[in-house]
């Protein structure tokens, strides 16, 4: 399963997001990962990284394994599963950079500053068919790519040599592979934001029901090429974010429609796949935003100069318990001071309207008020302002008393 998106914001900033979507329960926190970290391939080799990462991660066989992330030069990467289409090497290629498909996340954010740096790269790295100890199976996967350039790639490796694709609609899901799912847009031309119009049938007029008629066509299931379709579709037309905390809610509420609640999707071992987590990654700021399934709460690292210069790693445990936000209520007093002072602050806009003169802002002001009784009645509560006028102080006074 899964979901990913790309999209930029207003301030030309980009964002890499997705849904992790799965059954084995993968436990994965933020984790920052410094320069020339070491690590080991599946067949024992020494790999060491170049450049600093941030992504979500766990320990696996000694290393830190990533299943998204972003490095210090602004280089993202999420990988998806892409069951039934994947072809890997049965064995190493000799001269090769030979990993397994899990590893080739780590390499390429440790390796190389932009899509243009990899793919110089790419013809020199090669997947093999290897099990992932903690599932003790191969994991079919693809990958969405972006950079600070505003690019964005994916690598689906359907063939043993991998190559980039351009993905013009900056949405990534699962099986079939992206043109597939690219052409199948063309399906839904009929939807879009806005309300159909009435049509006639004979002598009757069907209008209607409510707002969204334009939205009626929408897949609402969680197959891949549901997802795909409602996810291209809330990030074409939502609203454009003007900064990036605009752009991290926008991203919050794409993702949800997408987001799988446990028990809606069984596979037919009986595991459940749902959505185990939300990340965000913004390529300028290096900001990784991460909610879990148990706590809505968004969880926010940053790939900082400070975590650089450090050296070591770094792991951001997301709390598990769902949180809540208690604000403390505010009082309001229905009582006579405060409508009394609410009289005192008209004051000296009514106090001069002469007979028959209301203002245009008293208008509005006592727009519940009986004009006509205003009007006629005005001398009275002239007075009446008067002695309130007389005694405004000693209001005060009391007002500040309560």
């Amino acid at each position: 399963m899964c979901t990913s998106i790309f999209i930029e914001i207003e301030n030309n900033n980009h964002f890499l997001a997705r849904t992790m979507d799965f059954s084995f329960p993968l436990e994965g926190n933020p984790v920052f990962l410094p320069r020339d970290y070491s690590w080991h391939v599946l067949d024992g080799k020494e790999m060491t990284n170049k450049y600093a990462m941030l992504g979500t991660g766990r320990g696996i066989a000694g290393n830190y394994i990533f299943t998204d992330g972003i490095n210090e030069h602004g280089l993202a990467i999420a990988e998806l599963y892409l069951p039934g289409e994947v072809k890997y090497n049965k064995n190493k290629i000799k001269g090769k950079n030979n990993l397994a498909p899990w590893e080739f996340l780590n390499w390429v954010l440790g390796n190389y500053k932009s899509i243009k740096d990899l793919e110089k790269d790419l013809k020199n790295i090669r997947l093999t068919d290897k099990e992932l100890p903690i599932l003790n199976k191969s994991i079919p996967l693809h990958f969405i790519l972006a950079d600070i350039t505003g690019r964005v790639a994916v690598i689906e490796p359907t063939t043993t040599e991998l190559k980039l694709k351009k993905n013009p609609v900056a949405v990534l899901t699962n099986t079939p592979d992206l043109e597939w799912h690219t052409q199948n847009l063309r399906n839904y031309l009929h939807v879009h934001p806005k309300q159909f119009s009435s049509k006639k049938y004979g002598e009757f007029t069907a209008k209607p029901f409510s707002q969204g008629t334009g939205t009626a066509g929408l897949p609402g299931g969680f197959t891949p090429d549901q997802r795909f379709v409602r996810a291209a579709f809330f990030k074409e037309y939502i609203n454009k974010s003007m900064n990036e905390e605009e752009g991290v809610t926008n991203i919050w509420h794409i993702l949800n429609t997408v987001r799988i609640p446990k028990g809606l999707v069984i596979e037919d071992s009986g595991g459940e796949d749902y959505t185990q987590y939300l990340a965000a990654m913004c390529l300028e700021t290096k900001s990784f935003y991460f909610t879990s399934y148990e706590n809505n709460q968004i969880t926010k690292a940053e790939l900082t100069d400070e975590l650089i210069e450090n050296g070591e790693i770094a792991i951001f445990e997301v709390p598990k318990n769902q949180s809540f936000y208690n604000p403390k209520g505010t009082f309001v007093h229905n009582d006579a001071i405060t409508t009394l002072k609410e009289v005192i602050e008209l004051l000296d806009d009514i106090k001069n309207t002469k007979k028959g003169q209301i203002k245009v802002k008293n208008k509005d002001i006592l727009k519940n008020v009986d004009g006509k009784f205003l009007n006629e009645n005005i001398s009275d509560i002239k007075d009446f302002l008067d002695i309130i006028e007389e005694n405004k102080n000693q209001l005060h006074k009391m007002e500040n008393e309560k």
